[in-house]
């Protein structure tokens, strides 16, 4: 199986008709569909850019290679460079993934491919990408294939971040395929709780993996950590007075992003009195410290970097909607 993927900005959009609004990204995922564009649409001003003959002499046979470049549809992926094990290229999540606010979705090309003529799925051709700094020419004796190979699959070098590749259709416009198609999404740092929220309900059930993109610490570089779904807990302390319920919580999933800690204290503010707070650590070391807090000028550095990494979110009674993440950075 190979994976190939597509960033996705997922920005909000409005019906002409209804005035609603809504997130046409979101939409066609969960509506198993893609959406082959004209080359025309897409960003790069040299798409299509061959070294044509312009003798009159030739238009027999150059013309209808223009009719069917206009027509055809066009639906760009990326591959990861060697040494990426995900979508881990931090110009495309900043280019095509609205500065990490959207997602990416991982494709297995397999069953693409399997999907030929099926359902108006006319692909063509799949193409890999080149960059080059000279436009390629094209000559009377290569067929429709050949052209497009050469149009569709030629960009110049400063592209080559993108390590392209493109599913070439007969048609534009939009394009079923089934299950078994999409086989991951990977999350952006910045997207919505109810945007993710919203994939992960419908997709849950479709054999579909999710993973959330998070930064790695004290490095220039994203990991990229399977949402578990685990939402395994232990309560350590608890101090409470008239008002307020104080629970310390020993949070024992990998899932520490904040989207995924906001599920989690839903959960816990649907077991627990209203009137609660919920401080969340991850290492029983961090609760010995809350035990026996200290200004920070009296901490020693251990307790210090202690606090920073493992008390990771705190949730107060009377802002219950909101998770304060990380409170001692």
């Amino acid at each position: 199986m190979k994976s190939v993927y597509k960033y996705r900005a997922n920005l909000i959009s409005k019906d002409k008709k209804t005035g609603e609004e809504f997130r046409q990204d979101t939409r066609s995922l969960l509506n198993s569909e893609l959406y082959a564009a004209k080359f025309k649409m897409l960003n790069d001003p040299f798409e299509g850019a061959v070294e044509l003959p312009k003798s009159d002499e030739h238009s027999s046979w150059v013309t209808p290679l223009k009719q069917d470049m206009y027509k055809s549809g066009i639906y760009s992926l990326a591959v990861p460079k060697k040494g990426e094990d995900f979508p881990n290229n931090e110009l495309m999540w900043a280019h095509y993934a609205n500065s990490h606010s959207g997602f990416c979705i991982e494709y297995n090309l397999n069953v693409l491919q399997e999907e030929t003529k099926a359902k108006g799925f006319d692909l063509r051709n799949i193409i890999e990408i080149k960059y080059d700094n000279d436009r390629p020419e094209i000559i009377q004796e290569e067929n429709i294939v050949m052209v497009q190979k050469k149009a569709w699959g030629t960009k110049s070098l400063v592209w080559n971040y993108e390590n392209e590749i493109r599913l070439v259709f007969e048609t534009d416009g939009v394009k079923s395929i089934k299950q078994g198609a999409i086989k991951s999404i990977y999350f952006g740092l910045n997207i919505g709780y109810d945007e993710r929220r919203a994939i992960i309900d419908i997709l849950k059930a479709k054999d579909v993996k999710f993973y959330q993109i998070e930064i790695i610490d004290n490095l220039y570089k994203l990991k990229a950590v399977e949402i578990d779904f685990n939402l395994d807990y232990e309560i350590v302390g608890t101090r409470h007075n008239n008002i307020v319920k104080n629970y310390t919580i020993l949070y024992e999933s990998n899932n520490k992003d904040e989207n995924s800690l906001i599920d989690f204290i839903k959960m816990l503010r649907s077991k627990y009195p209203s009137s609660a707070n919920f401080t969340v650590i991850d290492d029983l070391r961090a609760y010995s410290i809350l035990d026996n807090y200290k200004p920070r000028a009296s901490m020693t550095k251990e307790a210090i970097e202690i606090m920073s990494k493992h008390w990771i979110a705190l949730s107060t009674f009377d802002a219950p909607d909101f998770v304060f993440m990380y409170p001692e950075k």
